[in-house]
This record gives structure tokens, C-alpha cells and sequence, in this order.
């Protein structure tokens, strides 16, 4: 039996190939995108950990010392526990141009970094820098701290400037996304990393704890590891904040009654010194007045000598008047020095009595963007994955179950000698399992192979568009490998066991004998005379054949159905994703450019560049922008918030228009509108408050009045008035949005705006357009994996089908050549079927495509990115034009086939 397998396999090679290679692709392409998602977080599971990313970080209002983190080290379950300091500061570097970089100390232990290229600092004036910065300066350069610094950043650092030995990717920077800052752009550029022998504070701004154990992120079991310690570790930190805030005002106040002891020691002494001197002073003076009066007296008498001692006392008096002088002046720098010192304590010992219980926060991982976009992101794929195989599977059943019934039906008279020879029905169905079981089990060993390798990788070249660009782990499941095995198993052997079972249940003398050929019915287009009676005689027999076996053209159009809707919703992802920055830079943001500027003191725009604005410019108008975060259940996310001077002028920049075409109209007070992106991610709905937090923990309440359509960053617009009374502070404008006239060269007009040293940034709308058009260029690799997955089903289907049809119909085929019938109009008899079965089929799989590309869509949700879900009439052309291209190419390897018949040999045939 297994010898008649073997040699089966060999004379039906074509069949046997079917079989393999539709389970190979619809096992790859399962197990491909189903690996995905648990092989990118492998990855940067393993990154993560090796680089012993935190469990917690600690803030507290009064910062940290060596103390408290050795405490945190000694609690149970703590691995790490090290402290860290970070600040915001303005730096120049490439040409002068300005960014804010966050600043941490190197870490140790915790929240490793990856070196890009270079090497570690070895001395306090060297740093490491953002290997993902735009425009990051070249190793050996240097970098300043800006001069423009506040909140004197910059004094917390012990040099001004910095020579950059390396760069590198941080583990608390996976994402894209850099944080927020209250200070240059609101927006912060890269992160540097510095000695921490270059900072002046002797206090950690934060603590960072890491615990013992090794769950993978995101997993169930380190969110409930999590969870058992939230409530003891807000108390713990809570209570060791309030111990060193005790320690700090015990501190404080003995150093306030030292300096007030100083001050009081100081002040005696130096009083005394005054009074000895003015005592001094006193006593020459008298003696000076003693002289004049005995010169007076010899005056007559004696005049030379008179004269000279006249010239003797003028002297002495000189020297009187500069002492008097000099202790004026002691005099005054004394009390100057008094006053100044006793306001500095003054100021103290009110600062003292201002100081309050310290506010404390216990961060988790979640409120890490990077970390937290992940976990969304990666889950886009296994959401695509629980439909798109779908089509793959259903496929491959009905080709195994099509294959085999026709491999049974053409052994009827095999399996009736088998019998009649004694075989029992178990060794006869084992030499069809064998055939389908073999290929099942190739197919599928070459699918998991392939598509777990290929899919994840083509798959994560996307990914570092927006994350740090580590390799992909290539990842084993072996339950994943056990249950597409099992399921591609049960496939073939189900489909075989159903095709053999009716065979096997007649006599060994029935099976010996022709099967009567299957009866063929009227279709429903002979019940319409008008139509049919004006068909050729060779066009209904084709019709007939289309329905007369309703398996294969079940299967003929799901296949070709589910190839055309894959086609399609490939070029539909194209569409909603290529096109959106076109749709953002042109329809919704219509401003030329839009500029980042320093604000003067009083928060309006320096006249320097006011008068360059109105030179170079047909029009402006200025905003107040910066990066917030909103708040949604225990997580963060980074929104960016603008407030434009007069929203009635935001027309000729912005379209504000909801998804159909609708005004949104602007907010009032403590009001709010926001991008469409934020309501469908976040729940955030028409009249909900939502809540914003900046970096100093100050919050904004704002009610929610609109929703306008938006699809690059998150936004949410206010109007000044609500920033002024909810911060009790004025509104300092740092943006603005540009018009040039129309015959202007924007480029030599943004050249010559971004010469005044205020400008931080100014970019052309239309170079951003492009940019962001050549980042989403590399999605096409989904695309072309999409479309040659399914220009394989296409060929698999197309042509297992077309080799049975030529295979059962052998003695019609070579009846109608010995009739005359040429090549040409042989081929057409047979394959005029399959374009008939092909233009169904891509009908019916244009409305599953437009389902499909919804659903996909969908789940596709990138951070800072909506896309709209849009097909456009070209891909639908695309997809109908390829799917019949497809029949093409295999109805041209059939002809071959069909030249191929031996016509004597085929009559003979008892089909």
C-alpha cells in the first residue's frame, strides 16, 4: 500500500503540490501573523529586562538622597533601587540650532541604555546623546547649554558645554516620542546622558525600583505582581518622604539658628571694631584741636615755627578726615551687609514656615508612553489575525476535500479490487491518508517555517518607524506549531476520511463497475428564454458545467472571492495610509509653515521678529502650544495643546470640520475641542470633562464642546482666557501658523525669518507633507506581503481547480479534438469557464474586501497618526485587473496540459 502511495504521489505530482502548497501558505500566513505580535514583544521583553527597565519611579516633591534609596534597596523583593538625576535644558548644537534635551545622570542598574555607536563618557564634560534625535550632531561635537535657559536649569550643571562621545538608544525612550517640558518649545527633542559628577545638585530628582522577577511585560501575571504592591508602596514612599521631609526642616532650621547666631557673633564684633575706630577717631580729633590751640598761641611769637606745625596738623588732619571717611564707608557696608543678611533669613524663615508636607508619586510602567504604546501597537496585529487567515483556512479544506474526492472517485475501480483481494477498509483509506496526510504535514512544516520567519520581520520593519530599531527575536511556539499541525491534520484527514467513506461502503463488484455520470440540471438562466436562446451552443454548455458541480464552484469563488478581497484590502491600506498626509497637509492644515519662537518676558513676540513677520509674510497668527498629558484611568498620554490668539482668524490656516464636513466651532471658556483621534481612542465624548497634567503636576479641567477631524499628533484647542484663569498666569505665545504671499519662494522666505536668533523652529508645510509621506512608505511592505499572498491563493486555487476540471473531462476534451476542434478553441471550450467562475468570484470579493478593509483599518491604530478609511476607485480596478491576471497566466500553463492529451488513450476512459 504504501509502494501504490509512493508511486500515486509521483503520477499525480501536480494534485499532491495543490495540497502542500494551499496548507503551506494558509499555515503561513496563520502562523506568520499570529507569531507577530507575541515575537515583538519578545523582543522588547528581552531588551527591557536586560537592560532592568524600572518597576516604579519614585517622586517626590522635595527630592531624594543616597539614604532613601539604601532604604528602598533594603525592602523585600527589591533588586535595584537607584536614584537619578534629570532636568530640562536648552541646548545649541548643529549650526545653532536650539532644542531642550532631558538631561539624566548614566544609570548603573536600572533603565539601561544601548549604545548606537561611539564610546561611555570618561570624564564630567562628555555625554552620550539621542541616537533617534533629528538633526543630532556628529560624534566629537559639541553641545551648549543655551544662555536663554529658565528656571535655572542650567545652574544645576557644572559645565557649559559638552563634547558628545557617543550616541544611544535608551530603555526609557523605546518609543518615538520624547515627553513634554514647561520650557523652550514645550517639546523636548532627545534626551543627553552626563556623568553625574557633571551635576551641581547633590539630590536625586527621582528613584528608580526594579523587583525581583522576570514576567514578561504586559503579561497577566506582572500585572497582578504589580498590583499586590501598589497600595503598600504608596504608603511606604509616602512615609519615607515625610521622614526626610522632617529631616530637611530639622536641617533647615538648625542652619537658620546658626546663621542667626552667626549673624548676631558678626554683628558684635564687628560693631565693637566701629566703635574702636570711631573712639580712635575721636581721640585724634581732640588731639588735633589741642595742637591748633598751642599753634595759636606761638602764632605771634614764633612764626616758623607756626608754619610748621601748620603744615604738620593739615596732614595729621587729612589723615583724620580719610579715617573718618574710611569708617563712613565700613559704617554703611556693615549695616548694607546687616540688612542684606537679615533679609536672606528673613526670607528663609518665611520660605521655612511656607514649606509643606511633601507630595509624593509612585509612577508605574504605564505612564511611560513608550512602554504604554507598545502594549496598543502590538496588539494591531493579533487583531488582524484573527480574520485574515480565515480565508486560508476555508480554502485549504475545500481544496484537500476537492482533491481527494476526485482522487477517490477516479479509484473506484482500484479500491473494488483492493477489496475483492481481501484488503480491509483501514489499509485501503490509509493509502489516501498517507497521500493528503504527507502533503498536509509538508505544507504545513514549510508554512510555519517560512511565515513565522518572513511575517514577523517584514511585519517589524514598520514597527521602527516609530520604536527603537532592535533585531527581531525569532520566536518558537511550539502550541502554536502543535495546533496548526493538528488543525492541518484534521484538514486532510477529515476531508479524506469524508471523501472515502461513501466509496467504501459499496461492494468490492459496485466499485469494479463505472460510476454513472452525475445527471446534469437546468439553471436558472435557461428559465429566461430572452437570454438564453440567444447564447452560443458551446456558451451553455460551459454555463452547465459552471453549476453542475456546485462543490468546485462553491470553492472556484470563495478562492477567487477571498483572493480579490485580499487584493483588495491591500491597495485599500495603501489608500488610507499613503494618502493621509496629503489629506492633513492640504485639506485640514492649509497654513504655509508653522514656526516655534522664544516669547519675550511679557509672553508676546520680540519685535525683531515681529518686524521680519510682517517683511516676509502676507499673514500670521500667533499660538500658545505645548505638550500636556491627558489623563484616562490609571495612564497618561502625551496630547499636544494649543490656544490661538483669535480663533476667528484660524480659518485661513486651519480647517476645523468634523468627519463630515460639518463646522466645529471654536470653544468658550474652559471649553475644549479635540482631534477625532482622542475620541475614538481614549472614550472621550461630547460633553465629557477631560483632564490635562503638565510636568510640574499642574492640571487643566476642560469640558469638551467638539470634535474636528485631525490625523497627525492628538490635539486639543483652547482659547487663552482658559489657560490664564486655570494657571492664574499669563499666556506667553511661542507659535505661530504662516501664509506667504503667492508668489513668494517659501524656502527664501522661511531662510530669511529663520535668521532672528528668536525663531527655535520653522518648517514648511509642504516639506512636512513629504517627510511624513516618505515615513509611511515603508507600510508597503504589508502591502506587497499581502498581494503575494494573495496572488498564491489565486495561482493554488485557479489551478488545482483547473487541473481537476481538465482531469475529469479528459475523455470530453480529447472527443471534441477528435471532432476538429483547434488549440485555440479546445482551451476556450475548457478556461472560458474558469474567467466566468474568475469574474464572480472577484465580484463577490470586492463587497468582502471593502468589509475586510473596514475591519482592518480598524485595528490598525498608530500612535500620533488616524488614518481615514478610504478606498479609492483605482484599487478596485487594480484588484479586479490582477485577479484575472492571475487566471491568465495558470489558464496559459493549462493549455500545455490540454496539448498534452492523448486522444486515443482518453477515449478509452470509462469517465
Amino acid at each position: 500500500m504504501k509502494r501504490a502511495a509512493v508511486r500515486e504521489i509521483k503520477g499525480s505530482f501536480g494534485r499532491y503540490f495543490a495540497i502542500l502548497a494551499i496548507i503551506a501558505l494558509g499555515v503561513g500566513f496563520f502562523s506568520g501573523v499570529r507569531i507577530t505580535t507575541p515575537a515583538m514583544v519578545r523582543t522588547v521583553d528581552t531588551f527591557l529586562n536586560d537592560k532592568n527597565f524600572y518597576d516604579y519611579q519614585l517622586i517626590s516633591t522635595i527630592g531624594w538622597d543616597e539614604e532613601d534609596a539604601e532604604f528602598f534597596r533594603n525592602q523585600s523583593n527589591v533588586r535595584y533601587a537607584e536614584g537619578s538625576r534629570s532636568l530640562d535644558v536648552i541646548y545649541t548644537y548643529s549650526g545653532g540650532k536650539e532644542g531642550v534635551l532631558k538631561t539624566h545622570s548614566l544609570p548603573e542598574n536600572i533603565n539601561g541604555i544601548k549604545l548606537a555607536e561611539g564610546r561611555m563618557p570618561q570624564s564630567p564634560d562628555e555625554c552620550i546623546i539621542d541616537a533617534d534625535m533629528s538633526y543630532r550632531p556628529f560624534l566629537g561635537r559639541k553641545i551648549y547649554v543655551s544662555k536663554e535657559n529658565t528656571d535655572n536649569t542650567s545652574e544645576s550643571l557644572l559645565y557649559d558645554e559638552f563634547t558628545i562621545v557617543g550616541s544611544a538608544y535608551s530603555s526609557q525612550y523605546i518609543h518615538f516620542e520624547r515627553g513634554t517640558t514647561s520650557i523652550g518649545n514645550g517639546s523636548v527633542s532627545g534626551f543627553v546622558y552626563l556623568m553625574p559628577e557633571a551635576f551641581e545638585t547633590e539630590y536625586y530628582s527621582e528613584l528608580f525600583v526594579r523587583f525581583e522577577h522576570d514576567y514578561e511585560i504586559y503579561s497577566d501575571e506582572y500585572v497582578e505582581y504589580m498590583r499586590e504592591r501598589s497600595d503598600k508602596w504608596e504608603t511606604l514612599v509616602q512615609e519615607r518622604a515625610d521622614v526626610r521631609f522632617e529631616e530637611v526642616l530639622s536641617s533647615a532650621e538648625e542652619e537658620l539658628a546658626t546663621g542667626r547666631s552667626e549673624l548676631e557673633k558678626s554683628r558684635i564684633d564687628g560693631q565693637t571694631e566701629l566703635d574702636n575706630a570711631k573712639q580712635q577717631l575721636d581721640s585724634a580729633l581732640q588731639q588735633l584741636s589741642e595742637q591748633k590751640s598751642q599753634l595759636e598761641q606761638i602764632k605771634a611769637v614764633m612764626p616758623q615755627e607756626y608754619e610748621a606745625g601748620m603744615a604738620q596738623y593739615e596732614a595729621a588732619y587729612k589723615d583724620y578726615e580719610k579715617g573718618l571717611a574710611d569708617y563712613e564707608v565700613s559704617l554703611g557696608e556693615f549695616n548694607s551687609k546687616l540688612a542684606e543678611a537679615e533679609k536672606e533669613l528673613s526670607d528663609a524663615e518665611k520660605q521655612l514656615k511656607k514649606l509643606n508636607q511633601p507630595n509624593t508619586y509612585v509612577l508605574d510602567r504605564n505612564t511611560n508612553i513608550g512602554y504604554a504604546c507598545f502594549e496598543n501597537d502590538s496588539e494591531i496585529v493579533g487583531q488582524v489575525a484573527k480574520v485574515f487567515p480565515i480565508f486560508f483556512i476555508l480554502v485549504a479544506a475545500l481544496v484537500c476535500m476537492t482533491t481527494m474526492s476526485r482522487m477517490v472517485e477516479e479509484q473506484r475501480t482500484k479500491i473494488g479490487v483492493f477489496k475483492a483481494l481481501g484488503y480491509s477498509e483501514g489499509p485501503i483509506m490509509g493509502r489516501f491518508m498517507f497521500y493528503s496526510g504527507s502533503a498536509s504535514l509538508l505544507g504545513c512544516v514549510m508554512g510555519y517555517a517560512i511565515g513565522t520567519f518572513v511575517f514577523p520581520k517584514v511585519i517589524w520593519m514598520t514597527y521602527k518607524l516609530m520604536y527603537i530599531p532592535l533585531e527581531m527575536e525569532y520566536m518558537f511556539d511550539y502550541k502554536l506549531a502543535v495546533l496548526v499541525t493538528a488543525a492541518s491534520l484534521l484538514c486532510s484527514f477529515g476531508t479524506t476520511w469524508i471523501s472515502c467513506r461513501y466509496e467504501l461502503s459499496e461492494t468490492a463488484a459496485g466499485l469494479m463497475r463505472p460510476k454513472a455520470p452525475k445527471a446534469g440540471k437546468r439553471v436558472l438562466l435557461e428559465r429566461i428564454p430572452f437570454i438564453w436562446n440567444r447564447l452560443k451552443f458551446l456558451h451553455k454548455v460551459s454555463i452547465r458545467n459552471i453549476f453542475r458541480y456546485k462543490k468546485r464552484l462553491f470553492m472556484m469563488i470563495l478562492g477567487i472571492s477571498g483572493c480579490t478581497a485580499l487584493l483588495l484590502t491591500g491597495f485599500g491600506l495603501k489608500d488610507s495610509i499613503a494618502g493621509f498626509a496629503e489629506l492633513q497637509y492640504g485639506e485640514i492644515i492649509t497654513a504655509d509653515a508653522t514656526m516655534v519662537f522664544r516669547s519675550s518676558e511679557d509672553g508676546k513676540m520680540p519685535e525683531s521678529l515681529k518686524t521680519k513677520l510682517d517683511e516676509c509674510t502676507q499673514e500670521y497668527i500667533l499660538l500658545h502650544e505645548n505638550s500636556w498629558d491627558l489623563l484616562y484611568g490609571e495612564r497618561v498620554k502625551s496630547i499636544n495643546l494649543e490656544a490661538p490668539e483669535n480663533f476667528e482668524n484660524m480659518q485661513s490656516f486651519m480647517s476645523f470640520h468634523d468627519e463630515n464636513g460639518s463646522a466645529v466651532d471654536a470653544p468658550a471658556l474652559n471649553e475644549a475641542i479635540i482631534s477625532n483621534s482622542i475620541r475614538e481612542r481614549y472614550d472621550v465624548e461630547m460633553g465629557d470633562e477631560i483632564t490635562l497634567r503638565d510636568e510640574n503636576m499642574r492640571q487643566l479641567h476642560l469640558k469638551v464642546t467638539g470634535v474636528f477631524e485631525n490625523h497627525v499628533n492628538n490635539l486639543v484647542y483652547v482659547i487663552p482666557e482658559t489657560l490664564e484663569q486655570q494657571l492664574s498666569e499669563p499666556v506667553a505665545f511661542n507659535g505661530a501658523f504662516i501664509n506667504f504671499a503667492d508668489d513668494a519662494d517659501g524656502k527664501l522666505m522661511s531662510a530669511q525669518i529663520s535668521k532672528d536668533r528668536n525663531v527655535m523652529s520653522l518648517m514648511l508645510v509642504n516639506d512636512i507633507k513629504e517627510r511624513m509621506s516618505s515615513m509611511m512608505s515603508s507600510l508597503n511592505y504589508i502591502v506587497i506581503l499581502i498581494i503575494v499572498c494573495a496572488a498564491g491563493l489565486a495561482f493554488i486555487v485557479i489551478y488545482n481547480l483547473t487541473n481537476i476540471n481538465i482531469t475529469e473531462r479528459i475523455r470530453e476534451i480529447a472527443t471534441i479534438k477528435v471532432l476538429g476542434f483547434s488549440r485555440r478553441e479546445a482551451s476556450a471550450y475548457v478556461l472560458r469557464e474558469n474567467l466566468a467562475l474568475t469574474a464572480i468570484g472577484a465580484l463577490v470579493g470586492l463587497g468582502l474586501g471593502v468589509l475586510l478593509h473596514s475591519f482592518v483599518m480598524s485595528q490598525i491604530v498608530i500612535d500620533l497618526v488616524s488614518f481615514r478609511v478610504r478606498i479609492l476607485p483605482l484599487s478596485f480596478m487594480y484588484s479586479i485587473a490582477l485577479t484575472f491576471i492571475f487566471n491568465l497566466v495558470v489558464n496559459i500553463f493549462m493549455e500545455l496540459k490540454l496539448e498534452r492529451i492523448n486522444m486515443a488513450e482518453s477515449l478509452k476512459s470509462v469517465d
